[in-house]
């Protein structure tokens, strides 16, 4: 479980920043499902795959924010494996009078050692820990000046131990109560450059404890060091359960073969008619054929995530079970699929809108089909072999000798398809009719070309959400099959809008559709006004929809952000959009360009897919 702590209003996330670090954590732990939080105290929570960084290194520059949260990242996800479980859960059940000082010392020392082990095995992160060390050298002295005005003698003493080891000078150790003390401490701390493991960190922190302990009366009031004791103790629980489980998979394993071997030798002795099942017997647990049978994900984790209840269906357009693509955010939410319901004012509108952006449409179409004839006639000259050209200066002036060429290419037919998906929050009520006029342009170019396409509108029902079932709308507006089909054109003026959008899950679904497809060229257009915004989804539904458009791009599909506003667009949503689609995006600021912008768009996509890039 997180340890959480309230988020004042000041403390807004920045979901770029996040992503950022998300990748660093990804490539330390090499698991692309690790999260990255916000936490009073950086620590890495095993069981919910997350490392929390802390909030305590903003309001600093953004160039020192970024490195120090890196180096929080860093810490944990690299240095959590070398952590000794079982020791911190005897440091946690000490039984000694100040705890918190303890405590605190060890893990003080855990993370010098931690550092130290990090910085050998992993130079590029010494920028970070330099840094790191520099700004707490800096926190450490103010509260030490704060401490000698407050008569808190524990927490200075401990502040003095903290400042000597970030230094790495033992000898600057000093303390106000006898000059006895500052030498068995200053010797002690000699031992913090050998430590080798958590039970030498412990050690350690036992021997200054009682070095401190004649000298204090009472504990420390301010944590600065913190043990995530729920998060640690399920790490550990979660790693001695799969330990025992690998341990009685091994020992079933070879009792099965025992049986296995026993029966083979009582068969053979004896003949057949003495073979038996394992599973039959009077005292045996008989497996039914439709009984459900355990399997990997029945451990500690799904117990400690919550992930025992039913969760709604998640289907696509053709009914078939995509549970395992929709990405561990979108684990609740419920697929509900409907199809456009066209009347005759739709038509009516389409025809209007059809007939506002038909010189777009023309021109393009006209730019293709004389880009796919060129494709097919033109000649091609230069060639080390073919028909001789009657112009032989080449064999003067060409080392190359190259004087042949061919009359034409082989015919040529363009192999693509399209995806658009349209955001239909709430949002995009105000930029409605231009959209459709972007839609319309986009359909009826495709459709004269004859090259088959599918048109998407998603929304997610914001008011029917909790915390165990987020409906989300997929209204299919052109399906794929019908592309080609004037009479679902009107459907593109008959769609409505909803309340939220999850991004990430429509890409999801929207790219486990184009896989399907046998076209060679897939290209993904997404038409949205701003960040993923959903249940439940806020900063992690950037991260969400980022890991879906980069899976996609690993399947050689093409992902397009289209960004619709009526304003001029902020520098920091740029910012992020652009970290969602890794530049693969246009910004469109007056909803009313849409169309001139979508003509260069496709004609950039179609000219790209007749050349097979």
């Amino acid at each position: 479980m997180s340890e959480k702590f309230i988020l004042f209003n000041d403390e807004v996330v920045d979901p770029s920043l996040i992503m950022t670090l998300t990748d660093l954590a990804q490539l330390l732990l090499e698991d692309n499902e690790v999260k990255v939080g916000f936490q009073k105290f950086a620590y890495y929570d095993l069981v919910e795959n997350t490392i929390n960084v802390s909030f305590k290194w903003k309001h600093r520059n953004d160039e020192d924010v970024i490195k120090l949260l890196k180096s929080d990242c860093v810490l944990h996800a690299y240095g959590f494996h070398y952590i000794n479980l079982d020791i911190v859960k005897e440091i946690i059940e000490e039984d000694v009078q100040f705890k918190s000082l303890l405590q605190q010392l060890f893990m003080l020392i855990e993370e010098f050692r931690l550092m130290h082990l990090i910085r050998v095995n992993r130079p590029f992160t010494k920028k970070f820990f330099n840094l790191r060390v520099k700004e707490k050298i800096k926190d450490n002295e103010g509260q030490i000046e704060f401490y000698r005005t407050k008569a808190m003698p524990t927490d200075e003493l401990f502040l003095q131990i903290e400042h000597a080891l970030l230094l790495e000078n033992a000898l600057s150790f000093h303390s106000y109560f006898n000059p006895e003390l500052s030498f068995a401490i200053q010797l002690a701390l000699q031992d913090a450059f050998s430590l080798d493991d958590s039970e030498d960190s412990m050690n350690l922190a036992l021997k200054l404890y009682y070095q401190i302990l004649p000298v204090i009366k009472q504990d420390m009031l301010n944590e600065y060091y913190h043990i995530p004791k729920n998060a640690y103790m399920n790490a550990r629980a979660y790693k001695k359960a799969n330990l025992d489980k690998a341990k009685q998979d091994v020992d079933d394993m070879g009792e099965s073969e025992r049986v296995q071997t026993k029966q083979k030798d009582i068969k053979t002795e004896n003949g057949a008619y003495l073979e038996t099942e394992v599973t039959e017997g009077s005292n045996s647990n008989n497996i039914k054929e439709n009984d459900r049978q355990g399997d990997a994900s029945d451990d500690i984790t799904e117990m400690v995530m919550g992930k025992g209840k039913s969760k709604p269906p998640q289907i696509d357009a053709e009914g078939n079970d995509i549970s395992d693509i929709i990405g561990e955010e979108n684990y609740y939410t419920e697929i509900i699929w409907k199809n456009s319901v066209q009347t005759e004012n739709s038509k009516a509108i389409y025809h209007q809108y059809k007939d506002e952006v038909n010189k777009e449409i023309k021109t393009l179409v006209n730019v293709i089909n004389k880009s796919i004839e060129h494709e097919q006639t033109a000649p091609r000259t230069n060639l080390s072999k073919g028909k001789l050209s009657r112009k032989l200066t080449q064999w003067f002036l060409d080392d190359r000798k190259r004087v042949f060429y061919k009359e034409d290419q082989a015919s040529y037919k363009l192999d693509a398809t399209f995806m658009l998906l349209v955001d239909a929050s709430f949002s995009m009520e105000d930029k409605m009719e231009e959209t459709m006029k972007g839609i319309v342009l986009f359909h009826e170019t495709l459709m004269q070309l004859m090259i088959q396409h599918e048109i998407i509108a998603f929304n997610e029902d914001g008011f029917a959400s909790d915390q165990y079932k987020q409906p989300n709308y997929f209204e299919h507006i052109i399906p794929y099959d019908h592309s080609l089909n004037d009479k679902y054109s009107a459907n593109i003026v008959s769609y409505h809008n909803g309340e939220d959008n999850r991004d990430g899950l429509a890409i999801r679904i929207a790219g486990h559709m184009l896989k399907q497809r046998k076209e060679k060229q897939k290209f993904l257009i997404v038409f949205s006004d701003g960040e993923p915004s959903a249940f439940d989804y806020e900063s992690n539904g950037i991260i969400d929809t980022h890991d879906a458009v980069g899976e996609l791009r690993k399947e050689n599909i093409y992902v397009i952000n289209v960004f619709l506003s009526q304003s001029i667009i902020d520098e920091n949503t740029k910012a992020t959009v652009k970290n969602i689609y890794n530049d693969y995006c246009i910004f469109v600021e007056g909803v009313e360009k849409l169309p001139s912008v979508i003509q260069p768009l496709l004609k950039t996509l179609l000219l790209q897919s007749m050349k097979q890039f």
